[in-house]
């Protein structure tokens, strides 16, 4: 009997050392596991990311009339957040890291940021896109990580120098596609109104963004030159690589008859694929720039819910007091397209534009060049 209990005792001895021994490799496997991963991603990491602020998310969300609840136009809120990439590194301090960011799962056509932390912020990304990163120390590269941007338009946007920023593209269309992303952007001045020398307001860091990542080609300007409200620019503030049109319209009065010549001037431009992609805007960004966002969008099938989101987006941005729907309901375009024959707001604003001049044709392409197919 005690011989049995020995060899019992024996044996379950052997299993516990045994089994001490398997954890100690697997805990050693590992180590080995993370040694040979010298950086990996931390975040974000299959990851649907917010780039909204939490009082512009509320607006998107509330009642059109709840606006005044977030915002009231009389401080800069209009700009997105960033998106806030993190990784780790075991092979040493003082390193330069670059993060490498593509829409493509193969890491064509990726964008670079540098940084000398374990992370670092990013801004301005595309709505509804899946995107893919790696980040890289030395020779050491992580694995393709992914991650998705939140679909709710607008696709607002940090420029520094610059007030009420956003893209035009993004928005749902009455056919369930998407208005194209990155080709055309509204935004207040780049430059001081009415100054009597030009007063470039817009930071060499807000022009990189205009011009390496958002690729500005053209500038249309609607400010006034009668009295000087172009602030005695005549070329655009990006530089020489940008064509700038100035189409001076007035602000007071019926907005939509009485710059008839500029408008269609304006539609000539927007219907050339070359011109993209391209910014417009007056002194603020709101009305002058509202009445071209809305015609343009209109005339996508973008619905009026969303025009009217959009117009009073603006009231983030820092203009010097707040919009109503006033704005637009009691304005002359408006008043036009639902005169306008048409079953939709698409086809209203289509046969409007076309009776107030502008060529079917330009129309047709401006449709083209700004739908996603």
């Amino acid at each position: 009997m005690r011989k049995a209990i020995s060899i019992l005792l024996s044996i379950v001895i052997m299993m516990l050392a045994f089994t001490g021994c398997s954890g100690e490799n697997k805990k050693a496997a590992v180590v080995q596991s993370s040694a040979d991963t010298a950086i990996s991603a931390v975040y974000p990491v299959d990851d649907t990311v917010v780039q909204h602020s939490k009082k512009q998310a509320l607006y998107l969300n509330s009642p059109l009339s709840s606006f005044v609840l977030y915002t009231n136009g009389k401080k800069e809120k209009s700009r997105p957040e960033p998106v806030e990439f993190t990784w780790q590194y075991n092979g040493g301090a003082d390193t330069e890291y670059i993060l490498r960011l593509s829409e493509n799962e193969n890491m064509e056509n990726s964008v670079e940021y540098t940084s000398e932390t374990e992370s670092i912020s990013v801004y301005n990304l595309k709505l509804d896109t899946v995107y893919y990163w790696t980040v890289s120390a030395g020779n050491e590269t992580s694995s393709v990580s992914k991650f998705t941007t939140d679909a709710e338009a607008p696709r607002n946007l940090y420029v520094d120098g610059i007030t009420n920023v956003r893209d035009l593209g993004g928005w749902e269309r009455e056919n369930g596609t998407r208005t194209k992303q990155g080709l055309i952007f509204r935004c207040g001045r780049l430059n001081e109104s009415s100054a009597q020398t030009p007063n470039i307001e817009i930071t060499e860091s807000g022009k990189k963004i205009m011009l390496e990542d958002l690729g500005i080609k053209t500038e249309i300007d609607v400010r006034k030159t009668s009295d000087g409200e172009t602030g005695a620019i005549t070329s655009s503030p990006l530089g020489d690589s940008v064509t700038y049109y100035s189409c001076p319209m007035e602000w007071e009065g019926n907005t939509f008859l009485d710059n008839k010549d500029e408008l269609l001037k304006v539609f000539e431009i927007l219907s050339k694929e070359e011109s993209y992609p391209l910014i417009f805007h007056c002194n603020i960004g709101t009305d002058r720039t509202g009445m071209i966002a809305y015609l343009v969008n209109a005339l996508l099938g973008v619905p009026e819910d969303s025009l009217y989101r959009d117009y009073l987006y603006s009231n983030f941005g820092n203009i010097g007091g707040t919009r109503t729907l006033k704005n637009v309901e009691g304005s002359g375009y408006y008043k036009a397209v639902h005169s306008a024959e048409g079953d939709t707001l698409s086809e209203k604003t289509y046969n409007c534009l076309a009776d107030f001049g502008v060529p079917t044709e330009q129309l047709d392409s401006i449709i083209s060049i700004l739908s996603e197919q």
